[in-house]
C-alpha cells in the first residue's frame, strides 16, 4: 500500500447511531453517505464497560477512520485515537460476546432474542460497507 494517499474526504459522512445498550450488547445503525450513495448497516458492539480494553464499546465521540490491512479480517478501516484503545476496526461477525473484543460487527439485519443480539448477513454487509468506501481512505465517524 506504498501509493495510497491519505486524502480526507469532504464527501463523505459515516455516522454511528446507537440505538440499544443491553448488558451483553450495544446495537446501533451506521449510516454511510459516501461516492454520491447513502447505505445504512446494523451494528453490534460490546456493552459499555467504560472503556475498558477487549471487553467495552468505545466511547461516543468523533473519531478519525483509516483504511487497515487486517491479517484475520482483510481490508477494512481502523477507528483511530480511541482514548486507551487501540486496533478498533470495522469487521464481520454475528455476536457482540463472541467475535469482537471491541470492534465494531456490521450486519444486513439484527435479531434480538431473550437478551442476546445477533447479527445477520455480516459478510454481505462488510462487502457493501467496503464498495462504499471505495476509493477512500480515511474519514470522519461520528458516535452518538
Amino acid at each position: 500500500m506504498d501509493n495510497v494517499t491519505t486524502e480526507r474526504r469532504d464527501d463523505v459522512t459515516v455516522f454511528l447511531e446507537r440505538k440499544h445498550s443491553a448488558p451483553k450488547y450495544t446495537s446501533g445503525i451506521l449510516h454511510i453517505h459516501a461516492n454520491n450513495l447513502v447505505w445504512a448497516c446494523y451494528t453490534l458492539e460490546r456493552p459499555w464497560l467504560d472503556n475498558q480494553p477487549k471487553v467495552s464499546c468505545i466511547p461516543a465521540g468523533t473519531y478519525t477512520c483509516r483504511r487497515f490491512v487486517s491479517e484475520k479480517h482483510g481490508e477494512t478501516f481502523e477507528v483511530c485515537n480511541v482514548p486507551g484503545r487501540a486496533g478498533i476496526l470495522f469487521h464481520s461477525g454475528n455476536s457482540a460476546l463472541k467475535d469482537t473484543q471491541g470492534c465494531i460487527l456490521l450486519g444486513v439485519g439484527l435479531n434480538l432474542t431473550g437478551g442476546h443480539a445477533y447479527l445477520e448477513a455480516s459478510r454481505a454487509a462488510m462487502r457493501t460497507f467496503r464498495q462504499m468506501l471505495s476509493g477512500i481512505n480515511e474519514f470522519s465517524m461520528e458516535i452518538k
